[in-house]
């Protein structure tokens, strides 16, 4: 009788990675399933080998024993070879490399090697050459035992060998890991093989398996287990792997485009149990059109759904997916809300073949392809200025701001009562060689996003303070210039000090600084934010409230902030042609009027526009009607052209 403690020790070890894989629900997805099987096959094969072991403690056995021996002996060595084969499989999957198997002749001599084994099994019970158990004897190998050390051997070596190529497709940690677990067991093997009372085979298997499962799969890494679907982190390690193999892809972006609102309707549980029936109810459509598919996601609300090039599914069968998704949700949730939907549909590598690429345009596709559709081809939206350029506005950004690409235009702001511009807000753009102008939507997020938006808001400053210590702002009729700061800028403790070194730098009197903040930043004002606004107020600045009638702030609370001025903003301006947009506008002049506020309509783009404004009793106008915002040379030459007119006598 071998050792059997080993074996012992082996079992609850096989158990515990079980329990961890279903209590962290990493029990979906073709990798997942693969190393569950992996250590299922394991658990069962050291149960076996215990089984073989057991009844040979006290020879001669029992007829009955002999039976449960020899029954137990085919299943450990059925099972302890395809532990070998699932291995290698999942090794496969684990690197996206599981194409390089699908032709016919290759998984022919993939699978050759068991067939042997089987082959032998199932002629053993006639010849007993592979190995016999006896009444007297117990258990004893055979002359053809050493075809299935062979054949372990081959699936061990290839193996063993595959996982040295693979080094590219895995961190460092998580490579040692996956070898760990070949050393480990076919070190276990060349022992047992010729000391077989010595059974070390499964313990040691255990313990490679527990390695992999702990630094190679990591449970809070690969699922996100409050939805039960793979994470945003695997998503993006298979996306890479899948363009270092270069495996031809289909890659399905599914956006629920109110996904923040609706978990805020919902609550975080009701709103998880709600994306785990969308992925239940897409894996239930998928098997229909294919059966390897992997679903992740990532939060707040978007879905990405990877299938193999030659099993892609057509735009029609995708609408057609997301209208029964829609349908079988709502049917068995009845939450009482309703997702906003959008797809993307991208092959790869010939749409994209590039990780960054791809990636940004599932975050982006929504907003750069403005069309009302539900489904988007990639091929539709990579060859637009646009998107090259959300691809790149990392670099862009960073570069711009190193290289002083930086540049301000200025939109004059007309005053009604004097009919003359009396003020101008300056405009970051980009200047970019290969791109051009960039306008700052298309790069202040980033910035945000990136943490460059201090920086950012830094150069536009000393932009601004150069201009205007440039100019005589009397001569040409203006009295101040408006510059943006961000939240960032506003929570910045050096702010003051900084503003304070640039007008004695360029010699700027602060009351020809006018600092725009928008309406969210008031409604998110910190201490410390208000201690530096009134610091700069101290100092001389001036504040307008920006984008006003886009968040929440009410009539009150404006008044009870330091403000000169409040812009208006455009979405408000474009319901002036309804009568309830015209009235809501009309008694949100005379209530800022009322509280000594100055006010700024945005967005004026038509002389019957800034008729109804100045009918109104508007105090000042902005838009394209009277001029788009200019480069510096341009926007003085209008002032002096405009205003000179009206000044001179």
């Amino acid at each position: 009788m071998g050792n059997i403690y080993f074996d012992i020790c082996a079992i609850p070890l096989f158990l515990i990675i079980l329990f961890v894989c279903y209590s962290r629900r990493m029990i979906k997805g073709n990798t997942n399933h693969l190393f569950i099987a992996v250590v299922f096959i394991s658990l069962i094969t050291a149960v076996a080998d215990l089984c073989i072991e057991i009844p040979q403690g006290s020879l001669p056995m029992s007829q009955a024993s002999r039976v449960f021996c020899n029954v137990s002996t085919y299943v450990y060595l059925i099972m302890r070879n395809a532990t070998s084969v699932v291995l290698l499989l999942f090794l496969l999957h684990l690197t996206r490399t599981s194409f390089l198997i699908r032709n016919k002749l290759v998984k022919i001599i993939f699978s050759l090697p068991y067939a042997v084994i089987l082959i032998l099994l199932m002629q053993n019970p006639f010849t007993h050459n592979v190995f016999y158990v006896s009444v007297e004897t117990g258990y004893e190998r055979g002359p053809l035992m050493l075809v299935l050390y062979i054949v372990a051997l081959i699936y061990g070596i290839v193996g063993f060998a595959y996982s040295i190529f693979c080094r590219r497709y895995l961190p460092l940690k998580k490579w040692l890991s996956l070898l760990s677990i070949y050393l480990l067991a076919y070190t276990a093997v060349f022992i047992q093989f010729f000391s077989p009372d010595s059974l070390l085979e499964m313990f040691f298997t255990a313990m490679g398996e527990m390695l992999v499962m702990l630094a190679v799969m990591r449970p809070e890494e690969r699922m996100d287990s409050e939805v039960g679907m793979l994470s945003w982190a695997s998503y993006q390690w298979d996306l890479k792997n899948i363009l270092r193999s270069h495996e031809h892809v289909q890659i399905i972006v599914v956006l629920l485009q109110n996904g923040r609102e609706m978990r805020n309707y919902l609550g975080d549980q009701k709103y998880n149990e709600y994306l785990s029936r969308i992925a239940d109810v897409i894996r239930s459509i998928k098997l229909k059109h294919t059966n390897r598919a992997e679903i992740y996601f990532e939060r707040p609300g978007t879905f990405y759904i990877i299938t193999e090039a030659d099993e892609s599914l057509t735009e029609d069968a995708v609408k057609h997916l997301m209208l029964k998704v829609g349908e079988d949700v709502r049917k068995d949730t009845n939450l009482g809300v309703r997702s906003e939907t959008r797809v993307c549909m991208i092959r790869c590598p010939e749409d994209l073949n590039k990780a960054e690429d791809i990636i940004s345009l599932g975050h982006k596709f929504s907003n750069i392809d403005s069309r009302e559709q539900t489904v988007a081809q990639a091929k539709d939206i990579v060859n637009a200025k646009t998107f090259a350029v959300e691809v790149h506005i990392e670099d862009i950004l960073g570069n711009a701001i190193r290289e002083n690409r930086i540049e301000m235009h200025y939109q004059p702001i007309y005053d009604v009562k004097s009919g003359r511009f009396c003020s101008a807000e300056a405009l970051a753009r980009i200047n970019d060689p290969e791109y051009g102008l960039l306008p700052p939507g298309m790069f202040i997020p980033e910035a945000e996003a990136q943490g460059l938006i201090i920086p950012l808001g830094d150069a536009i400053m000393e932009q601004v303070f150069r201009f205007v210590s440039e100019h005589d702002l009397d001569i040409l009729g203006l009295r101040f210039i408006e510059m943006n700061i961000s939240v960032a800028q506003c929570m910045e403790s050096a702010l003051p000090e900084k503003l304070r070194a640039l007008q004695e730098k360029y010699d700027v009197d602060p009351a020809r600084i006018n600092l725009e903040i928008t309406e969210t930043t008031y409604e998110d004002i910190s201490k410390i934010m208000l201690e530096n606004i009134g610091e700069l107020i101290k100092m001389g600045y001036s504040f307008a409230l920006d984008d006003y009638g886009t968040g929440y702030s009410n009539i009150q609370r404006v008044n009870q902030l330091p403000l000169k001025l409040v812009k208006i903003d455009k979405s408000v301006l474009d319901e002036i042609y309804t009568e309830n947009g015209r009235t809501i506008l009309e008694y949100t002049m005379r209530m800022m009027q009322k509280t000594g506020k100055l006010l700024v309509v945005e967005g004026a783009e038509t002389p019957e526009v800034v008729e109804m404004l100045e009918n109104m009793g508007c105090d000042y106008i902005q838009g394209f009607y009277f001029s788009k915002p200019l480069p510096a040379d341009e926007f003085i030459d209008l002032i002096k052209e405009k205003n000179q007119r009206i000044l001179q006598p």
